[in-house]
């Protein structure tokens, strides 16, 4: 039985066709490119949360516009036996350049290409990549998300 269960909050943040990432200071995805997000605070709002960590991890300021997915991952690995509910969202860029804040070694604007690479050198987590392809590939739904992430056949980018 699960002891614990933690829910975090990530922002997909966009801005001339780039994407706010940051490079994880510590924990489980330590030295990973991550989309900027962390753990809810008691009494506090999913859409309260992305905001306040996306400021606190980049001096970038961003409002929650839609929860994108919500995924559950269990690491029996870690010290203590929890689940972690990883909840997205695509957020309007509001102003801020990235500048490196709390927990984190880096913050950036991310190319697509850039993070295509970054992604098929295993530096981005899956559940990172699946959270922003599914977002840029659902035009339909994201009309304003400019990442293609098609394959050289046009097919989606498979990562491992």
């Amino acid at each position: 039985m699960v002891e614990r269960f933690i829910v975090a909050c990530y922002g997909i943040v966009l801005k001339d066709h780039c994407l706010l990432m940051v490079r994880q200071g510590k924990g489980h995805w330590a030295g990973k490119w991550i989309l900027p997000g962390g753990k809810l605070e008691s009494g506090e709002t999913l859409e309260a949360c992305v905001e306040r960590e996306i400021f606190e991890e980049t001096c970038c300021r961003a409002k929650a516009v839609r929860q994108l997915a919500t995924i559950s991952s269990y690491s029996p690995e870690s010290l203590f036996e929890k689940q972690v509910v990883l909840v997205f969202y695509l957020c309007e860029y509001l102003e801020g350049e990235p500048v490196r804040g709390d927990g984190v070694r880096a913050a950036a604007w991310i190319g697509e290409d850039q993070f295509t690479r970054l992604a098929i050198n295993e530096t981005v987590p899956q559940q990172v990549f699946n959270a922003v392809s599914s977002a840029c590939l659902d035009t339909s739904r994201f009309p304003a998300v400019f990442f293609n992430f098609a394959g050289p056949r046009g097919e989606p980018l498979q990562v491992k």
